[in-house]
């Protein structure tokens, strides 16, 4: 009961807040009238989104000073967040141990999930909080738009778009001599070229020893509109990223010093670079076209030593990604509704070489490419109900190249699958929505789950594209002048679900779950009153294998309930304060249940001037004490109670 007393005080206190008007409530409050494009592919407003979107923005971003987006994600009741080698994963509506080939991740509406899992292969906090505008999560699909992979969601990342003569400077300390510094500044040429570039690096000490981390991440834009019809964009990225940690430590150990180091020392280079280009043409009000073409890069070096032995082995990998797309969009208004006509091909090719602690060498060079077109029409049949029906079919061609002490293996592969939705939507009101919605999706594999790995050695097998089918139903209205509320209740089925089986990392491999279900309800609320923001979310999940001598087992990974509860209050015009409350339900991890936890935060910031803020805070208040990672004799701990203090400068 303790970890929720402050948040039961600032509840308490919206009986002496005053109601904000519903006007108020509009302009100030869940903004309603605020545009996403995520699930529709054309901006529309929350309200009249017909799924449990949520949309974070950089006001509510600065509110609690966010480390990184792992953060920020994990304060958002719909979003679990997993932990394995590949780093920090976003998993949505039960995907689990699958969720970083079931939940799409966009940063500016390009994919950056990996084509194959490896260490920290997809870092989803290699983009800096002080460049995000906002985040889009949209629970539960987008297969038409967004193709492969998004039974669990969509989440798509914004960065700010310059458009405005300034700048900033931010810095933070915090915890285990972790520091921090961005900068960023934007400038108009003239009336139709601008450009902008911006800075972020950190140095921190983990909490655990031995733990250390560095990273800088710089990029650049350059928009030239050449006119109100032609309009161009260029942006290019680079992350670069050390980090020394070490694997869990055993149990008994954690017991009495839970920053004790484990017996494995990683010492990694991850490297990300991006070039994107874009082209968007308006000739008039109905019509618009849309290129993107990209080209992204990811390498990660690394080496591991195990001192668990009495003679210390080591393990290494050097692998380099390459992803090159384009992306082309049209949309078309009309009297009725939009129709939207897209293709996207994408070619990506892994190149990876690795000696694991047994001494087994091994090296891959994986081709996929993808020619992927769809359709989604938009129809208002009456005024106040919405029907809306899309189709995607992809083609997928697999060329596949190993090599290891038995020798060189090659495999060719074609591949194609086919996704549709259908959505009815109701506004039965100007502030209430109900819908219905079914969506057919589909994961092909990655060319790592055709590949297995038996004492080291090489093999391909014989895994199958995944199918979804994806029922909701939802309602959100805005209720009692000062309340938005989101209401959704859906049904993930699934066959041959790709899983993965490990002994150890000299032997995995992969296959297809006849059956798997997935259940679940999903609640937001948001309340205004005055000075003071409520803001109380709930998910519930049962995810479990249907059929099989595994019937009725849940999925690995999957938290039954997540609770988020939060507040934010307004002393002054120039000073609030915000406080979280996160329960996360016992899961099965690696055959092991781990326990539930709770954890409490609390943010303070002052506007000293307009242009200059200071930040304060703490995280993990109660010093709980839970485990990003838990097997049976070892686990790697989380951070307990830690602090921060920051400053912003703006001009």
């Amino acid at each position: 009961m303790k970890k929720i007393t402050i948040l039961s005080f600032l509840i308490c206190a919206s009986a002496m807040a005053a109601n904000v008007q519903e006007e108020e409530f509009f302009s100030e409050g869940v903004h309603l009238g605020e545009s996403i494009i995520s699930t529709t592919g054309t901006e529309m407003t929350l309200l009249d989104e017909a799924t449990n979107v949520a949309l974070i923005s950089k006001d509510q971003i600065e509110e609690k000073n966010y480390k990184n987006v792992e953060d920020i994600l994990k304060d958002n009741p719909n979003v679990n967040i997993v932990y394995s080698k590949n780093g920090p994963v976003i998993d949505m509506r039960g995907s689990g141990d699958a969720a970083l080939s079931n939940v799409k991740v966009l940063l500016n509406g390009v994919a950056i999930n990996p084509l194959n899992a490896f260490n920290k292969s997809l870092s989803i906090n290699s983009i800096p909080v002080s460049n995000i505008e906002r985040i889009e999560i949209a629970p539960g699909g987008g297969a038409v738009l967004y193709g492969n992979g998004v039974s669990g969601g969509v989440v798509n990342i914004i960065t700010k778009d310059n458009t405005k003569n300034g700048g900033f400077v931010e810095t933070d300390y915090s915890s285990y001599n972790s520091k921090r510094l961005a900068a960023g500044g934007n400038y108009n040429i003239n009336d139709k070229l601008s450009f902008g570039v911006n800075y972020s690096g950190q140095n921190n000490h983990g909490y655990r020893k031995e733990d250390k981390l560095s990273n800088d991440f710089i990029d650049g834009n350059l928009v030239y509109k050449l006119s109100d019809v032609h309009k161009f964009k260029l942006e290019a990225s680079r992350f670069v990223e050390n980090e020394n940690d070490t694997d869990g430590a055993a149990k008994t150990i954690l017991e009495n010093d839970r920053k004790a180091p484990g017996n494995v020392y990683s010492d990694t280079k991850f490297t990300r670079e991006s070039l994107v280009g874009k082209y968007e043409f308006t000739p008039n009000k109905t019509f618009n076209f849309f290129t993107t073409v990209y080209n992204n890069t990811i390498k990660n070096d690394g080496v591991s030593t195990d001192y668990s032995k009495t003679k210390p082995t080591v393990s290494t990998e050097d692998i380099k990604e390459n992803t090159t797309g384009a992306l082309l969009k049209s949309v078309i208004n009309y009297d009725k509704g939009s129709l939207i006509v897209g293709l996207d091909t994408i070619e990506s090719n892994y190149k990876g070489n690795t000696l694991s602690s047994k001494g087994a060498k091994s090296k891959n060079d994986y081709q996929k490419d993808i020619v992927s077109p769809y359709i989604l029409n938009r129809y208002n049949l009456t005024e106040k109900l919405e029907f809306t029906l899309g189709y995607r079919y992809e083609w997928a061609k697999y060329d596949l190249k190993t090599t290891d002490a038995s020798g060189t293996a090659k495999s060719k592969i074609d591949d194609s699958n086919r996704a549709y939705e259908g959505v009815i939507s109701y506004k039965y009101r100007d502030t209430g929505n109900v819908f219905f919605r079914y969506e057919k999706g589909y994961m092909s594999p990655t060319p790592g789950q055709l590949t297995d790995k038996k004492d080291g050695l090489l093999t391909f097998n014989n895994v199958q594209s995944e199918t979804s089918d994806t029922f909701e139903i939802g309602i959100k209205d805005y209720v009692l002048d000062n309340t938005f509320a989101s209401l959704s209740f859906f049904k993930i089925d699934k066959d041959n679900e790709i899983s993965k089986t490990k002994i150890d990392n000299d032997n995995i491999t992969w296959h297809n779950i006849n059956k798997t279900t997935r259940d679940g309800i999903e609640l937001n609320v948001e309340n205004y009153f005055g000075n003071l923001t409520l803001k109380e979310g709930i998910t519930y999940i049962n995810a479990v294998e249907k059929g099989g001598s595994n019937d009725g087992d849940r999925l690995e990974e999957v938290p039954r309930v997540k609770l988020n509860l939060g507040a934010n209050y307004k002393f002054t015009p120039k000073f609030d304060g915000t406080v979280t409350y996160l329960y996360v339900g016992d899961k099965i991890a690696q055959g092991i249940k781990n326990k539930s936890y709770n954890t409490v935060d609390l943010a303070l910031r002052y506007k000293v001037t307009q242009d200059f803020t200071l930040k304060a805070g703490i995280n993990n208040v109660f010093d709980e004490h839970y485990n990003f990672v838990e097997k049976k004799d070892v686990a790697r701990p989380a951070p307990g109670r830690n602090f921060f203090v920051g400053a912003k400068v703006t001009f």
